[in-house]
């Protein structure tokens, strides 16, 4: 079983989904006693609450992963289109979760997300980044690999048809389409929208899941988060990309010592 999940609270998941059903040819069906659709080991479910508190319903503990369709806020209020993996990098947890602990990721999947959300933005003109975001916000306890993508970064945004087709467009693609094989690696330096690992993963095809921005290593960051960030990795991590430059220097040799500690490569980007 494979969830895709959204919240009937939130006006960019209800506005992805309404598209979704448009693209993937759902049943009606259930999870458990929860009203759902599906096509093949797919099911698309709404639920209650905000997803950062999300718990999965009985009858779906046994899920493969989860796809959350979710919205983005930014100061900025700047249009976008991104996937992250959650994840609280430090000891709050102010949206979600439980502080000091990241979900599992699924590189493969928000590889292909980030990959299809930049085709299809394009495909619909859209004036819009497409970005990876940095680890984030709840929820961390699901057994299961877990994955956001959203709208950004605003009422407007998270409303807007042509938004929420082309998030659409981009999961439907995702999910029907042969996805890429092979171990993930983790993103370490940078900023929360990280313009070189998008570009890794759209234009050399590298699996990226947990990523550590330099805002989280700039407040102390325990050094055994990246170890958790790493274990928490599905089918494990076979690299560290380090944004060289947008990484602290007195983390740079705990890397090297981590990678050299657990036979992992270290490329810096």
């Amino acid at each position: 079983m494979r969830l895709v999940v959204y919240s009937e609270e939130d006006l960019a998941g209800r506005n992805i989904a309404s598209h979704l059903v448009r693209h993937i040819s759902f049943s009606d069906s259930n999870v458990g006693l929860c009203p759902a659709l599906n096509h093949g080991d797919l099911y698309l479910l709404r639920v209650g609450g905000p997803l950062v508190n999300l718990t999965l319903p009985a009858g779906g503990e046994e899920a493969e992963w989860v796809l959350c369709l979710s919205r983005h806020r930014s100061e900025s209020g700047r249009r976008c289109l991104t996937a992250h993996t959650p994840g609280n990098l430090r000891g709050s947890a102010d949206l979600g979760g439980r502080p000091n602990e990241v979900a599992i990721s699924n590189p493969p999947l928000q590889s292909s997300l980030i990959k299809e959300l930049y085709r299809s933005g394009a495909e619909l003109e859209l004036d819009c980044q497409v970005s990876v975001e940095a680890t984030h916000h709840g929820p961390t306890e699901l057994p299961c690999p877990v994955t956001f993508v959203e709208i950004g970064s605003d009422e407007d945004a998270w409303k807007d048809e042509s938004m929420g087709e082309a998030i659409a467009k981009a999961v439907s693609r995702a999910l029907l389409s042969p996805m890429e094989a092979g171990k993930g690696a983790l993103g370490v330096g940078g900023g929360h929208y990280s313009e070189k690992f998008t570009s890794l993963i759209i234009d050399q095809n590298c699996l990226i899941g947990h990523i550590v921005p330099k805002y989280a290593m700039s407040e102390r960051l325990d050094n055994a988060m990246f170890r958790a960030c790493i274990k928490r990795t599905l089918g494990g991590c076979v690299s560290i990309f380090v944004d060289w430059k947008g990484t602290p220097s007195n983390f740079k040799e705990s890397l090297r010592e981590l990678s050299q500690s657990l036979d992992i490569e270290l490329v810096r980007v």
